[in-house]
């Protein structure tokens, strides 16, 4: 069995997850993604928000809200070293620049191809595995950053942080 510190999500069908404003949960159709399928980490814009789209691989992925960080899983055992790879990364070289977006309120980071009922559903239900995870941020621009850590050497997380501008 493997051992988890954190909540995963651990797999998504469509290979991109999104960073959903709850305001716009109601009318998600789980197409809006569609034209970012291929890149790594995005931004759409709909409704007047920003949307954040992580994925062209279908990787487990967790948030970490004391370092405004998401997590992915490459490969590991388990995720034992995880918390303290990123805390040492928080300071570390090599962080990569991606984009800039406008954020701020209560999220849902979830499958992209999820309708509105199936994230609501998976948000309700406790006792299943997560298919969804709430994310609250301070409004302001943020720049995303990415960096891959390897804990250990059988361990590697790709990181996406946010960074208030």
């Amino acid at each position: 069995m493997i051992r988890r510190m954190v909540t995963w999500l651990d797999s998504t069908d469509f290979a991109r997850y999104a960073l959903i404003p709850e305001e716009l949960l109601p009318a998600w159709e789980g197409t809006e993604a569609d034209e970012v399928i291929a890149e790594r980490v995005s931004a759409l814009r709909l409704a007047g928000h920003d949307i954040l789209a992580l994925g062209a691989e279908p990787l487990p992925i967790t948030w970490l809200a004391a370092h405004l960080t998401f997590a992915r899983w490459y490969y590991a055992d388990d995720d034992t070293g995880l918390l303290s790879a990123v805390h040492a990364a928080m300071a570390a070289d090599g962080w990569e620049d991606i984009l800039s977006l406008e954020l701020g309120g209560r999220y849902v980071l979830t499958d992209a191809a999820y309708e509105t009922d199936r994230i609501l559903d998976s948000l309700r239900d406790t006792q299943q595995p997560a298919e969804a995870l709430r994310v609250e941020l301070s409004p302001g621009r943020y720049r995303v950053q990415s960096l891959i850590i390897d804990p250990d050497p059988n361990s590697q997380f790709m990181l996406e942080r946010l960074l208030p501008e």
